[in-house]
């Protein structure tokens, strides 16, 4: 048996849409640490990592970090960069020990990627 085709068969194809990524942990710790080493030294950066709090679909990407001290001056550097959608924080209590005196506070910054 013999198909005949009329017309082009590329319009049989299917268009390709561009599907967003998410950013890559290390080009994300990039960006931050750009950030921080603007900053005071002793805000004391630390636990960089991929976040699951968020509960983020996939191509937003959110990671979080911790410090010692909050300066406003990060979290505004960091909200204008042009990659970051969003910054939120949280006040944590430190491990036993961990901290100078016992009223002291550790904030978790969560930061929210746009897809790439």
């Amino acid at each position: 048996m013999f198909r005949v085709w009329f017309g082009r068969r590329n319009n049989m194809r299917k268009k390709r849409t561009k599907i967003p990524k998410e950013i890559a942990a290390a080009d994300a710790r990039k960006i931050i640490e750009g950030h921080i080493a603007n900053e005071s030294e002793h805000l004391n950066y630390k636990n960089f990592r991929k976040d699951t709090i968020l509960k983020l679909k996939p191509p937003e990407a959110s990671f979080r970090f911790t410090v010692d001290l909050l300066s406003l001056d990060l979290l505004i550097s960091l909200m204008e960069e042009p990659s970051i959608k969003n910054v939120l924080f949280n006040p944590s209590t430190p491990p036993p020990g961990g901290s100078t005196d016992s009223i002291s506070l550790r904030y978790k910054i969560y930061v929210i990627f746009y897809p790439s």
